[in-house]
């Protein structure tokens, strides 16, 4: 095979080629990193998926704005001191550096997730956050 098809077989995969991981303080959750800081793009794009009854417990990232546009399901998103408010499909959060926040799925399906880092998540992207 030539360094052009090599290339193009790491460019273009199906989404479950890629490696899933489970992110610290996200119970029930499985992510696959779809664009991450190798690529230079200055952003990191995840697809989470959140079982029934999984969460993100509440915490922050320090250096790192978060967007998270739902695809499927239902959760009770919670930002900064705010009382949690229910989200489906459609639905964009934006999450400024710094602002505490927690995600529970609500009902019986999944939560499938896009979610986008700016920049990419550092080494001390999740940081536990007390509840105020």
């Amino acid at each position: 095979m030539d360094d052009a098809a090599m290339r193009a077989d790491t460019l273009i995969q199906h989404c479950s080629e890629l490696p899933a991981y489970s992110p610290p303080a996200h119970s029930g959750t499985v992510n696959r990193r779809l664009v991450g800081r190798e690529y230079g793009a200055g952003f990191e794009m995840i697809l989470g998926q959140v079982a029934p009854g999984g969460e993100a417990s509440r915490h922050y990232h320090v250096d790192e704005a978060q967007i998270v546009y739902i695809l499927k399901g239902e959760a009770d998103v919670a930002l900064g001191d705010d009382k949690p408010r229910r989200v489906g499909p459609g639905t964009v959060i934006r999450i400024p550096k710094g602002l505490a926040h927690e995600v529970v799925t609500a009902g019986d399906e999944a939560l499938e997730c896009l979610v986008l880092y700016a920049p990419p998540l550092g080494p001390h992207g999740f940081v536990e956050a007390p509840r105020g």
